[in-house]
């Protein structure tokens, strides 16, 4: 019975070890592992955000080749939006993957949403337990375009250790933070757009946009699955909305558009569509 207990504690102590030492490889080595992965025009890799009120961030740059372009979470009507699969990742409950305000971007005519030169993705960490360290292993599909659109995937991990510096003020992750979209309530967003009805056009239905948010530069509109509508700017801050596509047995979607304002204060917020009128019917 000693010579048994004596093996276990043996055991368990080699595997203690075992941990101890994966875990110092990890820790040390992993920011080793965060540099910049090449693809395409594009080069990849994941950095340590920091913390703020309470939250743990890491950041996915994209570094991007001359005039290369890549793209937001819809990427308008061209392009590709980026993935990110987080698969692989130690310690980690949840990995929040957040989107600075895009730039629209004229592509021949067509309206591309995205990024020029380079983005950094801010990713909110949950740690599993907030004692130990995270490792962040991602996987990132994510198109690049200049004269041709290239298919671009990037394999990046890194150790974010459990005692973590606050976000630095100034730096480029800090900067895209601030980039990030405020997420607002129906109260809120009642005070910075109204949305009315006009007459339909070319058998498409339309709608006039009025943004009253002051320093507001751009407007971008996702609509729910199988529905486009697409987005052209009218003057005195009017945008005019037209219902591109639809499913042949909807003509409006149940659940509202999402609207995203950019600026020099970006947000966010759900706007209800209200019904066009009849083709027949006169718009008053």
């Amino acid at each position: 019975m000693i010579a048994q207990s004596e093996a276990g504690k043996t055991l368990n102590f080699h595997r203690d070890v075992a941990a101890a030492v994966l875990a110092l490889s990890l820790f040390f080595g992993g920011n080793a592992r965060a540099d910049w992965v090449t693809a395409a025009k594009s080069s990849a890799r994941l950095i340590d955000g920091g913390a703020t009120e309470g939250d743990r961030y890491a950041g996915v740059e994209l570094r991007l080749d001359g005039s290369a372009v890549t793209y937001w979470r819809d990427a308008g009507e061209a392009g590709a939006p980026p993935t990110f699969d987080f698969a692989g990742s130690e310690n980690v409950q949840q990995a929040k993957v957040l989107y600075p305000q895009p730039q629209i971007i004229d592509e021949g005519g067509i309206q591309a949403f995205g990024y020029r030169h380079g983005v950094i993705f801010p990713v909110r960490v949950t740690p599993a337990d907030r004692k130990k360290p995270v490792l962040l292993a991602l996987t990132v599909d994510y198109a690049v375009c200049e004269a041709i659109c290239l298919s671009n995937r990037a394999t990046l991990r890194i150790v974010l250790p459990p005692q973590a510096d606050p976000v630095e003020s100034g730096s480029p992750f800090a900067e895209a933070l601030k980039q990030v979209p405020k997420n607002l309530v129906a109260a809120q967003a009642k005070s910075l757009a109204a949305i009315a009805p006009l007459e339909p056009a070319g058998g498409k239905a339309q709608w006039r946009l009025k943004i009253l948010a002051p320093g507001a530069s751009g407007v971008f509109i996702e609509a729910p699955k199988g529905f486009y509508v697409e987005t052209r700017p009218g003057g005195a801050g009017d945008w005019l909305l037209t219902m591109v596509e639809h499913p042949p047995a909807k003509s409006l979607p149940e659940a509202p558009l999402r609207v995203t304002l950019s600026g020099a204060a970006p947000a966010e917020f759900d706007l209800p569509l209200p019904p066009a009128p009849e083709p027949s019917k006169r718009f008053q």
